[in-house]
């Protein structure tokens, strides 16, 4: 077996990892928000090139601000792609609107240099009211970011999706068997993708089709500037995160049992959906990664058992509920929200998880199970993890 260290780094309601390997490659998985950045992931690499590593790849998952704001922060300090000032970065992997969903057929013959001015005076209008009912803390908007990002990496001749032949990065097969015959060999790493599929991509595109006739009409027009970009975030951020409305059960005498079938099985939306699903194995270890994908769409791809999974969108439970079912993890890993909202993780998601056999369940804050799960861990043989920063593979 390799040995390698997953960093798992306080984020508030983001992700942000990087994966350590004992060869001196590291692979950064998401990157929090600018303050995630600033704060820890910036210390963390400058001090692993320091111990000279390097990244040879960094996989941004989605375009949520949570795992995208951070990278952008990072990539403005990092400068140069051959002249890096804090950390050597061989590949990315993203798949953001403007190079992936914007560069399909039924977009392309509506791209114009300028849209026109009734258009542009219709979205003025509708990012006002938009931005009226949307909660006044939501911050920069990610989709902008999608933007920044992609010409950053442009900008600074980063190697962005190379891999793929079409530069979106996507599974291609129909079973488990073909894809682990086109896996993706980057250092001493095989990378397997499990999601998104072209399916997934299609129902992103859709919405985004439905939502600018709804708003538009069937002739709308599309520009690649700022402005577009913050309209289509507008409408989508709306529906992005469903609540979690389940029942907070304590008692007594706390049961797992009593947790189950508490989640409201709140589903997904597509943008969500679409994040990047990476297997990844080194030596013999193997870890998966789902960003905030719903497990539905590639749970039929996992092997039985993996030294570590990170859980989906949280520790919300819908998204979940496949990969449970199907694959084993030594190790979980439950990025939370700081508990600064007690949304995540659900109490079902936790009960299913334990239930389903796997014994070691880390969290990178406290949460508002923190002493129930503790109390439980003799009776149902598992350990429960709280703060933890590195975890030894």
């Amino acid at each position: 077996m390799g040995n390698c260290i997953v960093h798992f780094l306080p984020a508030k309601a983001g992700d942000c990892f990087v994966v350590e390997f004992d060869n001196g490659e590291c692979i950064l998985v998401d990157c929090g928000y600018k303050s995630t950045y600033e704060s820890e992931l910036k210390p963390l690499l400058t001090q692993l090139k320091h111990k000279g590593r390097r990244v040879i790849l960094m996989l941004i998952t989605h375009i949520d601000q949570d795992h995208l704001e951070g990278a952008i922060a990072f990539l403005r300090e990092n400068g140069p792609a051959n002249a890096p000032h804090i950390i050597e970065v061989e590949n990315i992997w993203f798949n953001g609107f403007f190079n992936t969903l914007f560069m399909r057929d039924e977009f392309q013959e509506r791209k114009r240099a300028a849209i026109g001015e009734l258009q542009k005076k219709r979205m003025n209008m509708i990012l006002g009211q938009l931005s009226m009912q949307s909660d006044g803390n939501v911050g920069p908007i990610s989709a902008a970011h999608s933007r920044s990002f992609e010409e950053l990496c442009a900008q600074n001749g980063y190697r962005l999706n190379a891999q793929f032949a079409d530069r979106v990065v996507k599974r291609n097969a129909d079973n488990r068997n073909q894809l682990v015959d086109h896996s993706i060999q980057i250092g001493e790493c095989k990378l397997i993708v499990l999601s998104p599929n072209e399916s997934s991509l299609n129902r992103l595109a859709h919405k985004l089709n439905i939502e600018m006739i709804r708003n538009f009409g069937i002739h709308y027009e599309l520009s690649e500037d700022m402005e577009f970009a913050a309209l289509f975030e507008r409408l989508m951020e709306l529906q992005i995160e469903p609540g979690c409305l389940e029942e907070y059960i304590s008692a007594s005498e706390p049961r797992l049992e009593r947790w189950v079938g508490t989640s409201t099985l709140a589903p997904m939306n597509e943008v969500n959906n679409a994040s990047v699903v990476i297997e990844i194995e080194y030596k013999g270890t193997k870890l998966l990664f789902t960003g905030d994908s719903d497990s539905d769409s590639w749970a039929e791809f996992l092997t039985d058992e993996y030294d570590l999974i990170k859980i989906s969108h949280h520790g919300t439970t819908k998204p979940n509920i496949k990969l449970l079912e199907k694959a084993k993890g030594r190790t979980l890993l439950i990025s939370t929200d700081g508990g600064k909202q007690n949304r995540h993780p659900e109490n079902d998601l936790l009960a299913r998880a334990i239930l389903a056999g796997n014994k070691t369940i880390c969290f990178n804050y406290d949460i508002k199970q923190k002493q129930e799960l503790m109390d439980m861990q003799e009776k149902y043989g598992y350990s429960a993890m709280f703060g933890y920063r590195e975890i030894r593979l």
